[in-house]
């Protein structure tokens, strides 16, 4: 199994290697990476690491489950809806992306508040960081929290 998270890696998605923490530095402080926050790379993070835990291997949670919150929040950020197309600006891009990041690591931990502290100490040179974006990120993080425990109380 850690073989096939290994070629899958390699082979079909590269930009999944890696925990993507400091990508998610970079991004949060307006560096565009190419080709890092796709669906593809989303299907290779997932499938990688379930395989690599399965495996054996160790494998942390906060990083790679912050990408594929960043990813998600990427998808939704570019989603074919009209009424989308006025937060498609730089800041906004950033808000996103943090916020994929509060919901993906507070979901590893079942913390909302240290999700949110998480994306914002991995932002801490920027300065989009506002009060109302900090309430934004902790919604967010619960509303993810609150979705897994509803998932795992129906199961």
């Amino acid at each position: 199994m850690a073989s096939a998270a290994a070629l899958l890696t390699v082979y079909v998605g590269p930009k999944a290697a890696g925990s993507g923490v400091p990508e998610l530095i970079g991004c949060l402080n307006g560096v565009r990476i190419a080709e890092w926050l796709t669906p593809t790379v989303l299907f290779v993070k997932v499938v990688g690491v379930t395989l690599a835990v399965a495996g054996s291997l160790v494998v942390g949670k906060e990083g790679p489950l912050a990408h594929i919150g960043a990813i998600i929040a990427i998808m939704v950020f570019f989603a074919p809806i009209e009424s989308f197309a006025q937060f498609r600006t730089g800041s906004r891009y950033r808000e996103f992306v943090a916020a994929g990041i509060s919901a993906g690591v507070s979901v590893a931990f079942g913390a909302p508040i240290g999700g949110t502290l998480f994306a914002y100490e991995l932002s801490s040179p920027s300065t989009f960081w506002t009060f109302k974006n900090i309430w934004r990120n902790f919604f967010c993080a619960s509303i993810a929290t609150f979705g897994l425990a509803l998932l795992v109380a129906l199961q």
